[in-house]
């Protein structure tokens, strides 16, 4: 009789796991399974400083992670961050990687293995590297036998640790820096649009240089798929994120209605272009995701070069903003 192998199996949602299980427990019937759910966002947020005076702008300091609280309210049919992973995963016999195949997905789960100090090696985890959750899918990656020490999924985690990176030095800068400027154009800095994403500055940049008239709301999302601004291609925000830019921009007071007949168009408001003359012209980067990608690319040789751009970018705009306010 064949010992049972007790497997942990990590997704990012119950569904992926639903998929998966049929076709696992076919290739391995004596694996017993455990579930882990990871959200998409991340099991773990900064833990930010008590105090970011703005006077203590540029800061460069590495992020430290904090679980996020459990049962915290996620988008429909995404799963909160449950469970004692690092008990989970020392008790388990196997453990299998099916988190997203992207840099978040791959990211996330070595964020796991990393803040519960789990020794198995990553030679000896399964790796699913799915692109879809149908059965052919499915099988194909269980018969592929990749394991967790793929290069491409290093590669992929290391463009998700780059972004990681860049997004807190973006944070602990931005609250300070952007905070005086929200204040300044009317917008409350401590309430639900109290922080000006990188995306969201970038479209808000986007949209006053532009100038480019009443637009439909899903023509406000076009405009950041093909950014005009950008030479190569870059794009501003993912599928996932872009409804709520465009939905920030319009809850903040930045956009307001166009009347005329027929759908509802949307032009930049007297306060989004006050908001947009409080920003240093050198901060409009219609590049950025590309230049994200860059320093994934070759993380982490790169980290000098985000702290660079941080330097600059809010050093440039914090003695641009005191002189305006």
């Amino acid at each position: 009789m064949a010992k049972t192998r007790q497997t942990l199996l990590v997704t990012e949602k119950p569904s992926q796991a639903k998929n998966i299980l049929p076709h696992w427990q076919e290739h391995f019937p004596d694996d017993e399974i455990t579930q882990f759910h990871t959200p998409p966002i991340g099991s773990f947020r900064f833990r930010l400083p008590r105090d970011l005076p703005l006077s203590s702008v540029p800061i460069i300091a590495d992020p430290i992670l904090e679980r996020r609280p459990p049962g915290v309210i996620q988008p429909p049919g995404v799963s909160p961050f449950d469970g004692d992973f690092g008990a989970l995963a020392r008790a388990a016999d196997h453990i299998v990687c099916a988190t997203g195949f992207d840099p978040a997905g791959c990211r996330n789960f070595l964020d796991l293995m990393t803040q519960y100090r789990v020794e198995t090696p990553l030679s000896e985890i399964s790796w699913l590297a799915l692109r879809a959750e149908d059965a052919t899918s499915v099988t194909a990656g269980i018969a592929k036998n990749l394991h967790a020490d793929n290069p491409e999924f290093a590669r992929m985690a290391a463009i998700g640790q780059a972004r990681q990176y860049f997004n807190h030095l973006y944070l602990v800068n931005a609250l300070p820096v952007f905070g005086l400027a929200l204040r300044a154009a009317g917008i409350d800095p401590t309430g639900k649009f109290s922080f000006l994403s990188k995306y969201t500055l970038q479209m808000l940049l986007l949209l006053a240089r532009l100038e480019p008239g009443p637009l439909l709301w899903k023509e406000l999302i076009k405009l950041m798929v093909k950014d005009p601004g950008s030479q190569d291609r870059s794009q501003i925000g993912s599928p996932m994120s872009r409804e709520a830019i465009v939905s920030w921009l319009w809850g903040s007071g930045c956009l307001t209605r166009q009347d005329q007949d027929g759908p509802v168009r949307y032009v930049l408001s007297d306060r989004g272009r006050r908001l947009a003359g409080l920003i240093h012209k050198d901060c409009f980067d219609p590049h950025l995701s590309s230049r994200l990608e860059g320093w994934g690319e070759t993380w982490p040789a790169s980290k000098p070069a985000i702290e660079r751009y941080v330097r600059t970018f809010f050093g440039k705009e914090k003695r641009f903003l005191l002189r305006k306010v």
